[in-house]
């Protein structure tokens, strides 16, 4: 009986839904190029340095970006100029502006603004509080360089270019046949000669080592030469015989104290022969593919004029500190590609290595996480079971009581700032005694701008530290929720400058001896807002974009709950249009790459600059509903995850009476467009699909050549995005369930495709191959070939074109549109 009372309710449920006025719409080109044309977008924020003044981006569709200067207080007066290329605030209340060969300084409290024409470039200096003015070759590339209250201190004439390092201005000149290398001194007033030659400067920058002094490379007919050069000595000249003919010069920061440590390159270009022989022993194709750069790591001693070359079976020479330490990576030559462990667990030998002594030490094996000490003087290296702090000068390891999900930052003395979950702890170094300074309601934290030193042994083994350890922000997350907030926390307090929410807090910025706060904030129905915090006051709006665009607050997001591929709990993000009726029953886009609700707080932002041809706000203003469901993925691999993923989503779909289900549409590009490829060929739910610059055949790929990342792609199938956890080779039949190719034959809906010709990470012959079998077997497809576009559309033209086609294909299919003429010419006589 209960049975045929859920049929009953089930055949009411069919006739109630089909019962409802379907939606008979198309897109409006004017609206929507007049909806495009006013909208703006925020780009950044930049505060003065008493936070009285700040200066926002704003970039609109095909007008100039514009620059504001604002007043941070009531009435928030504003100055708005168009290409500007740089601004810099000088002082409190005084700003340099360059656009084009103008250079406009104004006095913010007065409003007197004064310009400079003919100017090439400038550069403030903020360490020495100068501003550095370059003229263009018409006023003889004359400097000019001017103190915080822009006055004029000194001119320089025909001036090439400066170099702005840690503790010195350097000024390269060029005086009849004469290249000159000044250093500025006595606060900008005055110059002195460094060095003089014929040759062509072509860098010069700090030694970056004990010995100060500067490292000047010079261009001459057989490459670069390289000098040592200090105020009061000598210039050495870098002579040995076997370091000529470089064409590139890297100066790295050296622990030795006596040496300079240099890398040195010399390009080898591809060269033309009628044939190219790759040789299976060799683990770095790229060398085949774009030529090669030759590399030297060296030690310099400018003293005894000796050099130290590092070996060729190590890698990622990186100093710490200043006691002759260096880290450096041990090569696998048993690897057969340099990228096969891109995704494995980490087996790579890492030694510390004395200068001095030339001794090596194995360092205790991590999992590709490593925090270094700025003074060298011990590492964090995480484990497979938690942390290790390891004493660089005993050479020993202690194990640290803190999980492996925990993060440290060095601090300042002894001390180690830690986040470990919704806490932040402090610990010394070598007691280990630790004390905990907050505990914050999330279950994630992220100190806001920690310094970073980055090494050549992996981009998580780094240094990571805090200026001040007392005095810093963290953000608190709530992964579930997608909230965050941003907290101070300062001598074990924490205060809270922004609240919990579900905007996404962009450009925050802090002016700390005045305690003012600034970031952007937005959601997908919320346009960007500049805000602003003082000490404990509350925040206060200084501008809101976008204000003509009364129809953005309306639309509506719906989330969706079903069950991902292993069974967990999986959401997905409905939107509804500004002027949505419950009445009515509205075709829906599903737009998919793995997971995505992390993005959906982004501001809607109606523009046709999409690189991936989708826009939500084009198409909710359309008439569409569209959806962004995540995805997860199990052990049937990633198309199969994917296609009962999207079924268990449009199951839930299907319960909203307003969702018309015969109008359908599903797009993806790049691996959401493999993704489409195989349910297009596994699924009759759907009355359109879109895929771009997507895989169609994962078995060929899988072994292809990928001019991305110059080497077999296996990589990325085996262990990475694909997770087919293995080979081919060991996993015939999965490869072949998840292959897009093999079903797509069976595809019940029609197909649009397109790629870029120059797309170096999915051979375009992808997408052609999957055209060719829709072709063979009469299925409505077309294809589009966006001429030298890579893997994302660059071009803003070709970006509208893309668009624009989207939202006909969706109207020709969805909307039953059929004035569309690029479209007619398929499918007349389809189905």
């Amino acid at each position: 009986m209960k049975r045929i009372e859920r049929l009953i309710c089930a055949v009411l449920l069919v006739l109630l839904i089909n019962s409802l006025p379907r939606l008979q719409a198309q897109h409006n080109l004017g609206h929507l190029t007049k909806l495009t044309e006013s909208a703006e977008e925020l780009l950044s924020v930049m505060p003065s340095p008493d936070g009285r003044w700040a200066v926002y981006f704003n970039g609109y569709e095909s007008r100039p970006t514009t620059l504001t200067v604002v007043e941070t207080k009531a009435p928030f007066k504003k100055i708005v100029r168009e290409g500007v290329v740089k601004p810099y605030f000088i002082n409190d209340y005084t700003i340099a502006i360059h656009r084009g060969n103008v250079l406009e300084i104004i006095d913010l409290r007065s409003g007197v603004s004064r310009e400079i024409k003919g100017v090439d470039k400038i550069e403030f200096v903020s360490k020495a509080r100068l501003l550095l003015v370059l003229y263009d070759a018409k006023q003889g590339n004359r400097l000019e360089i001017y103190d915080s209250r822009c006055k004029l201190i000194q001119k320089m004439e025909s001036v090439i270019r400066w170099v702005n390092g840690k503790n010195r201005i350097l000024v390269m000149t060029k005086e009849k046949d004469q290249h000159h290398l000044y250093q500025l001194n006595n606060n900008g007033k005055g110059r002195v000669g460094l060095w003089s030659s014929a040759y062509e400067i072509f860098n010069a920058v700090e030694s970056e080592s004990g010995l100060d002094g500067l490292i000047v490379s010079a261009k001459t007919s057989s490459g670069l030469v390289v000098y040592f050069v200090k105020e009061g000595n000598s210039t050495v000249e870098l002579t040995d015989i076997s370091l000529r003919g470089f064409t590139y010069v890297k100066v790295n920061p050296s622990s030795d104290s006596g040496a300079v440590f240099l890398t040195l390159q010399k390009a080898i270009p591809k060269k033309q022969r009628v044939v190219d022989i790759w040789y299976g022993n060799e683990q770095n194709l790229g060398k085949y593919t774009r030529g090669q750069n030759l590399t030297n790591h060296i030690l310099w001693y400018p003293k005894q004029n000796r050099i130290y070359k590092f070996g060729e079976d190590f890698t990622g020479f990186t100093a710490i500190g200043t006691n002759n330490l260096f880290l450096k990576m041990k090569i696998d030559r048993n690897q057969v590609d340099v990228n096969d462990d891109q995704f494995k667990p980490n087996s790579k030998e890492i030694y510390l290595w004395n200068s001095l002594t030339n001794k090596d030490s194995m360092l205790p094996l991590d999992d590709g996480h490593m925090n270094i000490d700025p003074q060298g003087r011990s590492l964090l290296i995480r484990a497979s079971d938690g942390w290790v702090r390891f004493d660089t000068e005993k050479l020993s390891a202690v194990k640290l009581d803190w999980a492996k999900e925990a993060i440290p930052y060095y601090g300042a003395g002894e001390k180690v700032i830690w986040i470990a979950k919704n806490e932040v702890w402090e610990q010394d170094l070598w007691s280990l005694k630790k004390r905990s300074l907050v505990s914050l309601h999330a279950d994630e934290l992220e100190v806001f701008r920690p310094q970073k030193m980055y090494t050549g042994i992996g981009v998580n083994r780094l240094s990571q530290y805090l200026e001040q350890s007392t005095d810093f922000v963290v953000i608190a997350k709530n992964t579930k929720e997608l909230t965050s907030s941003y907290v101070h926390v300062k001598n074990k307090k924490a205060d809270v400058i922004i609240p919990e929410t579900t905007d996404r807090i962009q450009y925050f910025s802090r002016v700390a001896k005045v305690e003012k706060m600034f970031w952007i904030e937005d959601n997908y129905n919320k346009a960007f807002t500049f805000r602003k915090k003082e000490r404990s006051s509350k925040p206060i709006t200084v501008y809101s974009s976008n204000e003509t665009d009364s129809q953005s607050v309306n639309i509506i997001k719906k989330m969706l709950f079903y069950n991902g591929a292993n069974g967990e709990e999986l959401e997905g993000s409905l939107y509804l249009p500004a002027n949505f009726d419950h009445s009515k029953k509205y075709p829906v886009v599903l737009s998919i790459y793995e997971q995505q609700q992390r993005f959906m707080n982004k501001f809607l932002l109606p523009t046709f600059k999409n690189g991936r041809g989708i826009n939500a706000r084009l198409l909710l203003e359309s008439g569409y509903l569209v959806m962004f469901p995540d995805i997860t993925y199990g052990d049937q691999g990633p198309g199969v995850s994917a296609l009962m993923c999207i079924n268990n989503a449009l199951d839930e779909l299907q319960k909203l009476l307003y969702v018309d289900m015969e109008k359908v549409g599903l797009m993806g590009q790049s691996f959401g467009g493999y993704e489409t490829n195989f349910i297009a060929g596994h699924s009759n739910r759907f009355s359109a699909f879109i895929s771009g610059n997507s895989i169609s055949d994962i078995i060929h790929t899988s072994y292809a050549f990928n001019y991305n990342f110059d080497s077999p792609d296996y990589w990325r199938y085996e262990e990475g995005q694909f997770r087919m956890k293995g080979s081919f080779v060991n996993n015939k039949q999965k490869y072949i369930n998840n292959n897009p190719l093999y079903e797509i034959s069976k595809i019940t809906a029609p197909m649009l495709l397109w790629a870029g010709t120059a797309d170096q990470n999915v051979d375009p012959e992808e997408t052609r191959s999957l055209f060719n079998v829709l072709r063979k077997y009469q299925k409505p497809v077309i294809a589009l070939w966006y001429k030298d576009e890579g893997h994302s559309l660059g071009r803003a033209t070709s970006q509208k074109d893309l668009s624009l086609r989207v939202l006909d294909w969706f109207d020709y299919h969805l909307f039953g549109r059929k004035d569309v003429l690029w479209i007619n010419k398929q499918m007349k006589g389809a189905f």
